[in-house]
């Protein structure tokens, strides 16, 4: 009689201990999850913000191959005309004229 006393007693303890120890193991779990969401969240926002650097630096590159396309195309182009202005004081050298006073 007194072992069934004492066990409805234990039990009467055991039972909201346990349920206790389950909402806090709850609580902690969602308080990491939140936790984490809050970091995963961060890394999301840098790595964007790092995809929106590496655009910029890209587009920033792309406009520098540009103008160094265009000068290139400018320098062939002189570089095109001083060699018919060699060859033609060449041809003139070859051939010489009269000179006439």
């Amino acid at each position: 009689m007194v072992l069934s006393i004492f066990e409805n007693h234990l039990l009467g303890i055991l039972v909201p201990l346990v349920l206790g120890s389950i909402a806090l193991l709850h609580f902690l779990l969602f308080k990491e999850y939140i936790r984490q969401d809050k970091i995963q969240t961060k890394r999301l926002k840098e790595m964007e913000s790092l995809v929106q650097t590496e655009i910029l630096r890209s587009k920033g590159l792309n406009s520098q191959v540009g103008k160094l396309t265009e000068i290139k195309e400018k320098t062939q182009q002189q570089l095109d005309l001083i060699k018919l202005q060699v060859q033609s004081i060449k041809a003139d050298e070859g051939n010489p004229k009269k000179k006439t006073r």
